[in-house]
């Protein structure tokens, strides 16, 4: 060892001890909270292909649309016997139909063209003829839309009602 490093090392301890002062190293820091063990990384989840989901219609459709048919007969003796106008038996029709199958876009639409029908034939505005068109025709672009179309209602009932009457494919 080289006489000068000798020298620098031992005056710096005569230095340390001859102040007279004590030098603490300071220690570790004191662990409090136990350290927690490692969490393996997460594998992927295999994820199953997604099948295309297959639409059916509601287990109960066609039997509502047995019983909306039953009601309209009815109320179209009614309106036959002159107890009420076809304005209120559609209205009645759809209390019907809300009752037992509710809401649903296609129905709803489907309603609102035979009401105007309805109104408009009663009126005079256009005779019945037209008026059963008028609803076909409405018919008819539910009836294209239907194989493309996303969220289908499962319980058309009311359209599909108005479909089997003029002879057309009911919506499946």
């Amino acid at each position: 060892m080289n006489t000068k490093t000798w020298l620098m090392g031992l005056t710096a301890a005569f230095l340390l001890v001859g102040c007279g002062t004590t030098i603490t190293l300071p220690s570790a820091p004191i662990i409090t909270k136990q350290p927690q063990p490692v969490q393996p990384a997460p594998q992927p989840i295999e994820q199953p292909t997604a099948q295309p989901k297959v639409f059916q219609l509601a287990p109960n459709h066609w039997a509502d649309v047995q019983d909306i048919r039953n009601e309209a007969v009815r109320l179209s003796r009614e309106v036959g016997k002159g107890n009420i106008t076809k304005v209120q038996a559609a209205q009645e029709l759809n209390q019907f139909r809300l009752a037992l199958v509710g809401n649903n876009v296609i129905d709803d639409n489907v309603y609102e063209v035979y009401l105007r029908g309805a109104v408009g034939s009663q009126s005079g505005q256009i005779s019945s003829a037209q008026s059963k068109q008028l609803i076909q025709t409405a018919l008819e672009v539910w009836q294209n839309s239907w194989p493309t179309m996303q969220n289908k209602p499962d319980n058309p009932a009311f359209t599909n009602f108005l479909m089997q009457t003029m002879g057309m494919t009911p919506l499946q």
